[in-house]
């Protein structure tokens, strides 16, 4: 039988949104999460570490969650490693079934990386069917490496800063606001300094649901996706000046359209195999 979003027994998630979501009911992005986290059922929690408003932050998600049918929403402000490693912060991310990290400035997040927050989202996300969320600064924060920052128009070494991320998905590297900013020549710019990653830039109100060594494109914009793997890249004598890179492979992904990350395939329409419905 083919797996729906918020089938009973479901795998663990991950949830990418490019930032500035739609929040009104039956938001996209949103309902999205809140369906794979067991629809009204959920108990969610949100990180609102990244934020300066977290008032704010948790407020408009508490209301556009209950706006989806859901009661159960816990703020998590995690504002320090010792928030990250205390037992209680670790009991009420036990309890939930999905869990969400906030926009806002992703170098906030830095102070979770390596947490028991850390291991024990990643121990659920693999063994429970947790389903974690991340949007703008939230969802570069996911990757094994998150970009901090860095602007230009130029693929060169100075146009992209990146960190240590949360680790919950190996070998991506993921920009956010994309098109919306045009960030395409940072996203480049630090693909170039690891041509095994995969870049993926993601547009506002926009989002990848992650499994399985896949993802599917949901919402209003487009998942841009490059792929430097066989590419040949001419490294500059500064950091400042501009980079070649040759056979660089660019994929543009609406809604319904998926890519297998594994063999680094893109596809129109979902790529679920024969043997799941």
């Amino acid at each position: 039988m083919k797996e729906k979003l918020g089938d009973a027994g479901r795998k663990g998630r991950l949830l990418i949104i490019g930032g500035a979501e739609n929040r009104t009911c039956g938001a996209g992005a949103l309902e999205t999460f809140v369906e794979l986290a067991g629809g009204e059922d959920a108990r969610i929690v949100v990180v609102t570490t990244a934020t300066e408003v977290p008032d704010e932050v948790a407020d408009a998600y508490t209301a556009v969650f209950g706006r989806l049918g859901v009661t159960s929403v816990r703020e998590l402000r995690l504002l320090g490693r010792a928030a990250a490693d205390d037992p209680a912060t670790l009991r009420a991310l036990e309890a939930a079934s999905g869990v969400l990290f906030s926009g806002g400035d992703q170098s906030r997040l830095r102070t979770l990386v390596g947490s028991n927050t850390n291991e024990l989202l990643k121990r659920r996300l693999h063994q429970d069917g947790l389903v974690i969320a991340g949007t703008s600064a939230g969802a570069t924060a996911l990757g094994h490496w998150m970009i901090l920052g860095g602007r230009g128009h130029e693929v060169a070494a100075s146009t992209v800063r990146v960190g240590p991320g949360l680790g919950l998905l190996d070998n991506v590297l993921i920009d956010m606001h994309f098109n919306e900013r045009g960030r395409l020549p940072r996203l480049m710019s630090g693909i170039a300094l690891d041509t095994r990653l995969l870049g993926v830039g993601i547009d506002e109100d926009t989002a990848i649901v992650v499994g399985d060594g896949r993802f599917e494109v949901v919402g209003t914009g487009v998942v841009t996706v490059v792929d430097a793997e066989q590419s040949t890249v001419a490294y500059a004598a500064s950091d400042d000046e501009p980079m070649a890179m040759l056979d660089v492979s660019l994929h543009l992904l609406p809604a319904g359209c998926a890519f297998q990350m594994n063999d680094r395939l893109p596809a129109i329409g979902n790529m679920r195999g024969p043997e799941e419905g």
